[in-house]
């Protein structure tokens, strides 16, 4: 039986050759073969591709995150980290960078009120003032207060006013006006816009509540004399409780003595009878308290001897339509408190009016309408809290040895002043 031949010479083939021994050619064509991957490499491969999606986009998020403006929202106080630098941003009605994110006022009904609110801004390594720095890097800044619909008498504020250098006034303040007439609560939103396009929300609130008020009149208790006028002033003390105010409407006497008020403010309002004769005070007035409402005096004659201090305040009080004569000192305000007096008469006194406070509260800087007279120095400012200018508007200066002894060097305006 013959053999094959060779497909590529021709020449004879035995039966079984696997290459033609002629031309040496592979009789049997050879095929590539897979070579199998492993069943655990596939997993592997499709968990590579995912991680490496998932690290792209990360690093997309970042990107997007690093350059993208930032909104911030917070009760009281946050850390804001502007180049490098972190910051504590504090709301307050405080004269301190303690933030207040709840502040509660107590309120007479007839009496009207005004509050300031207060952002700082500091340091959170070192704890210094950096207000001044902070605000040139703020776009726009506003002040929006939130009350219920229902709310008898509404709030009324000020944009927020940027300060100067004072730790006590922070780097801005806004003045919120209301009277004994608003209930419940007020939402008070700082809005920050920042150049480089973050937001910042600052909240913080006010609660408003009203007081129980006493009035004592002469027709329901003694007061004819100064000895009266002492037991009644130390019987409030005991038994009526803070917070109550307590106003005490004085017969038009003058009173052979002095008084003095401790422990809790009493208000003292003067009458005046059908022959022009007011209350008045022959001897020295101290009021000395430390907590409770603002103490109001009003109304009344300091007449003094030429020696003594008409009528000392260390206590968060005002002075209204009141006269001083005839004494080393008419009014001074001392202690570590504030109260300011408007509407007064200054006359024949070696100072008429003195503040020497070391405290750091600040109320009422308007110190409008006074009459400074025949005095051997009308004001005379030995330390003074805070550094809000002090404001003498419509006040009149006539005949005093010097108008105005500023040691403290205290800012003040006496520009809206008359000098005789």
């Amino acid at each position: 039986m013959p053999g094959k031949s060779c497909p590529h010479c021709g020449a004879a083939l035995p039966r079984e050759a696997s290459f033609c021994p002629c031309c040496a050619m592979d009789l049997r064509p050879r095929q590539e073969v897979a070579v199998p991957v492993r069943r655990w490499l596939k997993p592997l491969r499709h968990a590579l591709v995912l991680l490496a999606l998932a690290a792209l986009m990360a690093a997309a998020f970042l990107l997007y995150d690093a350059f993208s403006p930032d909104v911030y929202d917070a009760w009281g106080e946050l850390t804001y980290t502007m180049n490098g630098s972190d910051y504590h941003l504090a709301v307050t009605f405080r004269n301190d960078s303690t933030p207040e994110p709840e502040y509660i006022v107590q309120t007479v009904e007839d009496w009207d009120y005004d509050r300031a609110a207060k952002l700082f801004v500091t340091h959170v390594d070192t704890g210094a003032d950096t207000g001044q720095v902070f605000r040139q890097q703020i776009e726009t800044i506003q002040v929006q207060v939130v009350q219920s619909e229902d709310n008898p008498s509404p709030i009324t504020w000020q944009q927020p006013s940027y300060q100067g250098d004072s730790a006590a006034e922070g780097m801005a303040l806004s003045v919120l006006y209301f009277d004994g007439q608003s209930r419940g609560e007020a939402e008070i939103q700082w809005t920050l816009r920042m150049k480089n396009g973050d937001t910042i929300l600052l909240r913080h609130k006010m609660m408003i509540e009203p007081v129980d008020v006493v009035d004592y009149t002469p027709a329901d208790y003694p007061m004819d004399t100064i000895e009266d006028l002492q037991a009644l002033v130390d019987q409030i003390q005991e038994e009526v409780p803070l917070p109550t105010v307590v106003r005490l409407n004085l017969p038009p006497i003058h009173y052979e003595g002095g008084l003095t008020i401790t422990g809790r403010p009493i208000n003292l309002y003067g009458t005046v009878d059908e022959k022009n004769m007011r209350t008045a005070f022959l001897g020295p007035v101290t009021v000395d308290v430390d907590r409770g409402p603002q103490c109001f005096i009003e109304n009344i004659d300091f007449r003094g001897s030429g020696s003594g201090t008409g009528l000392t305040v260390e206590a968060d009080g005002r002075v209204q339509d009141c006269l001083f004569t005839g004494w080393d000192t008419g009014l001074l305000v001392g202690g570590d408190d504030w109260a300011d007096p408007t509407g007064c008469w200054f006359e024949d006194n070696g100072v008429g009016f003195c503040f020497d406070s070391v405290g750091d509260y600040v109320n009422g800087t308007m110190l409008e309408g006074n009459t400074f007279q025949n005095n051997g120095t009308a004001v005379e400012l030995l330390r003074v809290p805070g550094s809000k200018t002090l404001t003498f508007n419509g006040c009149l200066f006539s005949g005093n040895g010097l108008n105005l002894s500023n040691p403290a060097d205290h800012p003040t305006d006496l520009s809206r002043a008359t000098f005789d």
